[in-house]
């Protein structure tokens, strides 16, 4: 059901956004970072009262210059009275938060969903070799698998192949196969699909080639004979270089994203006069 409403909230998504992929990757994240930094700058000034923080701004700043002084003079009284009113001002700037992040939610969530199933790998081009994994439980190390390409993709070596022992943990079953896409691939925006078949268990995968989008590439299965299958995509990496943080999820377009919308965000404000 998850991945069904994820589906169709991309697909509709792809309408105002879609025109991104014809882009570079590097290209195509920058917009997007500076959208959201534009949008979430956009939404705090109609949402709040810029007077009433532009003012809450200049008292905090006041404050902060005679609390100093109280400090300096060792005035206890004055900075017990000081810090009850810095208190005040920053309880009026916190729960004027709330209406910009409520508005942004929405939009930032869509955009995220999008971002995620569209930016994260570079799609697959006609030429170029693909490396097909199939994953099975420890019993079937030692058996035959099938892998049934369909037309338009070259085998490099045999279809079939020995499970072997997954040499990244050793807790499964592998076998890899590489693939090559030639002329007369599914066009594209047309989903392929690669079969893989395992003791009388058939397994598929979809594929797109040559097109902006890429279908996910890890599919789970739930025979019990076939675990998953991935087709091993490059990911989209900023500049060529922006890593992603694999221990918290982070995969590097939105490690690049993040470090654009962050620093962004306070120059917008500052540069559009944002409270």
């Amino acid at each position: 059901m998850l991945a069904v409403l994820t589906s169709l909230l991309v697909t509709a998504m792809d309408y105002p956004l879609g025109w991104l992929l014809a882009l570079p990757r590097d290209v195509a994240i920058l917009l997007v970072a500076v959208g959201t930094s534009l949008l979430l700058t956009l939404v705090r000034k109609w949402t709040t009262n810029q007077d009433q923080l532009g003012r809450a701004r200049n008292d905090l700043r006041r404050l902060k210059a005679l609390l100093r002084q109280a400090k300096r003079a060792k005035d206890k009284p004055a900075l017990k009275r000081l810090r009850t009113t810095l208190a005040m001002v920053n309880a009026i700037r916190l729960k004027a938060e709330g209406m910009p992040l409520l508005v942004s939610l929405l939009p930032i969530v869509l955009l995220a969903v999008w971002a995620v199933e569209r930016l994260d790998y570079i799609p697959p081009k006609v030429g170029k070799e693909l490396t097909v994994k199939a994953y099975y439980p420890l019993s079937s190390v030692g058996q035959l698998t099938h892998l049934v390409p369909p037309a338009g993709l070259e085998m490099q070596g045999d279809a079939i192949r020995l499970v072997e022992l997954d040499p990244d943990g050793q807790r499964n079953g592998l076998a890899v196969w590489v693939l090559r896409p030639v002329s007369g691939c599914p066009p594209a925006g047309a989903a392929a699909e690669l079969i893989v078949r395992h003791q009388g268990e058939t397994a598929t995968q979809r594929l797109l080639v040559g097109g902006r989008a890429y279908a996910p590439p890890l599919a789970a299965h739930n025979g019990g004979k076939i675990l998953a299958t991935e087709v091993m995509l490059r990911q989209a990496k900023f500049l060529g270089i922006v890593p992603g943080i694999p221990w918290i999820g982070f995969p590097p377009w939105l490690v690049a994203y993040l470090v654009i919308v962050i620093p962004l965000v306070p120059v917008l404000r500052w540069a559009l006069r944002v409270s």
